[in-house]
């Protein structure tokens, strides 16, 4: 579980996603993903959730299992704020 900060803190992870053949679904519940590579078909699960106002993220990948911000996490964090904002709007 890694406390999402700030933008800053993915700064590396989104640097490694923007280099990946990345895919990312949103699941059947909100705030969850799943993201795939595409070079190599693993696919991962990225949860995103607030506990007491702090918000916090998940990726069931190697890094992510040692709380550490990931490109999947870094990937799903773009489409989620996406999708917040529209159901914000809406």
């Amino acid at each position: 579980m890694i406390k999402l900060d700030s933008p800053d803190q993915l700064a590396n992870a989104t640097k490694h996603a923007q280099e990946s053949n990345l895919f990312v679904q949103p699941t059947s519940m909100f705030r969850q993903y799943r993201v795939t590579d595409r070079d190599n078909g693993h696919g991962y699960l990225v949860d995103f959730f607030v506990r007491n106002g702090k918000r916090f993220g998940h990726c069931t990948c190697k890094a992510g299992q040692h709380n550490m911000a990931c490109k999947h996490l870094s990937a799903a964090a773009a489409l989620h704020a996406c999708r917040a904002a529209e159901r914000q709007a809406a």
